[in-house]
């Protein structure tokens, strides 16, 4: 859905059956490093351990709505919940008020004056979360950052965008070259 204000409301303050909600993308600070989108592998492999499955499942399915609706969407939260299997209760001990709140703790959202700002791409683990990994998954993810260290997923989905690839597949072959290089 596209961005319509009017219509929407603070989950928090919505009607029963209207929980119609902004999203906006919370703009990425620069110079921060890496980053990732949000249905990469380094996201599903090295985040969902700290972020949990459903919060994951919210972030990529708003990427989804981010690549249709670039300036941020009205989207029934109700409906959105559901269609991730979760129940919305306007509360943050339902099971889709609990996960979008650890995207929230882990600075991936933000509570804003009518929904949420969004980020649209995850940083790396920062090392307080990659000292709660298994210790192969520490191997892992230090063998993962080394070999894409000189390589921007980003820049090279950006250009792949631009030569007329959609945005997710776009994101997966950017991530896949950045890791074969």
């Amino acid at each position: 859905m596209s961005l319509d204000t009017d219509t929407a409301r603070t989950p928090a303050v919505g009607g029963d059956h209207d929980e119609r909600t902004v999203f906006r993308p919370w703009p990425t600070p620069t110079g921060r490093g890496r980053d990732h989108d949000p249905r990469s592998a380094y996201v599903e492999r090295f985040w969902i351990s700290t972020l949990g499955p459903s919060a994951t499942w919210i972030m990529r399915r708003l990427a989804d709505e981010f690549d249709a609706n670039p300036e941020g969407f009205v989207i029934d939260i109700t409906d959105l919940a559901g269609s991730l299997g979760m129940s919305w209760a306007r509360r943050q001990d339902s099971p889709f008020g609990r996960a979008l709140h650890r995207c929230v703790m882990f600075g991936l959202a933000r509570p804003g004056l009518d929904g949420y700002e969004v980020r649209r791409r995850i940083p790396d683990l920062g090392p307080r979360q990659v000292a709660r990994l298994t210790p192969e998954m520490r191997s892992t993810h230090e063998q993962w950052l080394s070999r894409t260290s000189t390589h921007d997923a980003g820049a090279i989905a950006d250009s792949l965008v631009s030569a007329g690839v959609e945005r997710r597949a776009a994101a997966i072959a950017a991530e896949l070259a950045a890791l074969s290089a």
